[in-house]
C-alpha cells in the first residue's frame, strides 16, 4: 500500500537502549500535516518538519523538556512508555 514507507515496531527495546528512544533520543515521527511527534503512541507535537530543520525539530521545546525529564530512561512493566505517562506529555505542551 505504501511501498516507498518503512514501518519499524521495536517494543521492549528499553532494555537494550538505555530507555525509550522517542523524542529524538533515536527516531520522531512525522505525521502527515509535517508535526514531529515523540513517539507514535504520543501523536502530540509542537513544530513542524515544513517550517523549521531536523537539528530545529531535535532541539524543540517538547523533545528536550521530554530527554531532560528522564521520563524515557530505564525500563518500564511493559507497553509503551510515553503513552503510559500521556498526562505528563500533555502538560509538557502546555507548560
Amino acid at each position: 500500500m505504501f511501498p516507498e514507507i518503512m514501518f519499524m515496531s521495536f517494543p521492549g527495546d528499553e532494555k537494550y537502549t538505555g530507555g525509550c528512544l522517542a523524542a529524538g533520543r533515536g527516531f520522531f515521527p512525522i505525521n502527515a500535516n509535517g508535526g514531529a511527534e515523540p513517539c507514535p503512541f504520543s501523536p502530540y507535537s509542537d513544530i513542524s518538519v515544513r517550517e523549521h530543520s531536523l537539528l530545529e525539530v531535535l532541539d524543540s521545546r517538547l523533545f528536550v523538556k521530554m530527554r531532560q525529564s528522564g521520563m524515557l530512561l530505564g525500563e518500564h512493566t511493559g507497553g509503551c512508555l510515553l503513552f503510559n505517562k500521556e498526562d505528563d506529555v500533555k502538560k509538557m505542551i502546555i507548560s
